[in-house]
């Protein structure tokens, strides 16, 4: 098993991606430590960790408040020690409007909730994982990153944002033996921020949702789009010993749509 024995920390892990990559982790022998702001969908992928035989730890709070963030990695540590490995995933997807249009409140709300939660959690983890001297974080970015997205200009700036704290965590974590790399997904289907996109996608441009679907398969090289399962494959490589001389590396999982 590829993580036996470790320690990961998944945030936004009650469902999707995040749910995903938590049943990966545990079903390579990971013991969990997962957070989610709805407790009745976490307390159920606890089960589902307990069931594959693995330890899990759920967090109900809020990973865009510091606060939060703090008494969630003191909880983490006091159950397992350190962590060995962060994947931070919790994020969202604002109402669509033109930069010209964006509320404040709209952009603090994605900034806070997509970046400034990778932040608080790459700097809660790191002490412990400096103590030990080893210690993987993933970051999930997304394509939005890096291509002309419109009309959600606070999620593509987040996003982008996550690009940077990942080569800059990198660059100072490295010499204790951390590594800290970014995913990239394209569309994912069969999660609830791919249905939100849907709808915002439609209400801007009046773009079907399978339409916008279809378009989406036309431009993967592969013909078809990523589910959650293969983003967690991606991070359970980014996470083990399997990619141990990668970090600050950002990885695409979108079945070959770009290669920004």
């Amino acid at each position: 098993m590829r993580l036996e024995n470790q320690t990961a920390l998944v945030t936004g892990a009650s469902r999707g991606i995040g749910r995903a990559i938590a049943l990966r982790f545990a079903q390579e022998g990971a013991h969990l430590v997962i957070a989610a702001r709805n407790r009745r969908d976490l307390e159920r992928v606890v089960e589902e960790i307990r069931q594959l035989g693995r330890e899990a730890l759920g967090v109900c709070c809020d990973v865009s408040e510091n606060a939060a963030v703090r008494e969630l990695v003191r909880q983490a540590e006091e159950r397992f020690g350190a962590m060995d490995v962060l994947v931070s995933n919790a994020g969202s997807f604002p109402s669509m409007s033109p930069v010209h249009e964006m509320p404040d409140a709209e952009w603090d709300a994605t900034i806070q909730s997509n970046l400034t939660s990778a932040f608080y959690a790459c700097r809660a983890v790191l002490a412990g994982m400096m103590a030990r001297r080893r210690g993987s974080i993933v970051l999930i970015s997304s394509i939005a990153a890096k291509a002309a997205f419109p009309f959600a200009a606070p999620y593509s700036a987040a996003k982008a944002g996550l690009l940077g704290l990942t080569r800059a965590a990198a660059a100072e974590a490295g010499a204790y033996g951390i590594r800290v790399n970014a995913l990239c997904p394209g569309v994912v289907t069969g999660t609830a921020m791919h249905d939100k996109v849907n709808r915002e996608v439609q209400k801007m441009t009046g773009t079907a949702p399978e339409d916008r679907v279809e378009g989406a398969r036309r431009m993967a090289l592969l013909g078809e789009l990523a589910r959650p399962e293969d983003v967690a494959d991606a991070a359970l490589f980014l996470a083990s010993s399997e990619s141990s001389r990668m970090t600050g590396q950002v990885l695409n999982v979108d079945a070959g749509a770009s290669f920004a």
